[in-house]
């Protein structure tokens, strides 16, 4: 089926790092260090350790690294339309880029 090849290619030089909370695993998170941004191409907390303040902490440092780094779009995302993170992303301060028919596009830019 084409869509599994697209995201078979798209996933071959991934890297994902498993996330822990007090040494166990509660999530899994691939951030893209590309020229000019940082892309976060998936995070994932499972629902027992939602609302623990993971998910947050991962994305201010990967804004601490984009502030680090000095890149001129620095960072963006996509999430699902009906992903409840959505209000999370805002309150981080990232901006709604886009939609298409299934996501959400967003990008958080220094002030």
């Amino acid at each position: 089926m084409a869509q599994d090849r697209f995201f078979e290619s798209d996933r071959r030089d991934a890297r994902f790092e498993v996330v822990l909370a007090d040494g166990e695993p509660c999530g899994y998170v691939c951030i893209e260090e590309r020229p000019d941004d940082l892309h976060v191409r998936e995070i994932v907390i499972h629902p027992a350790f939602q609302g623990r303040r993971i998910g947050s902490g991962i994305l201010h440092a990967v804004i601490a690294r984009a502030r680090q780094r000095r890149v001129p779009v620095p960072v963006h995302l996509g999430t699902f339309r009906k992903n409840r993170a959505i209000a999370l992303y805002e309150r981080l301060g990232f901006k709604v880029t886009g939609t298409t028919d299934t996501h959400v596009l967003l990008k958080w830019e220094a002030d």
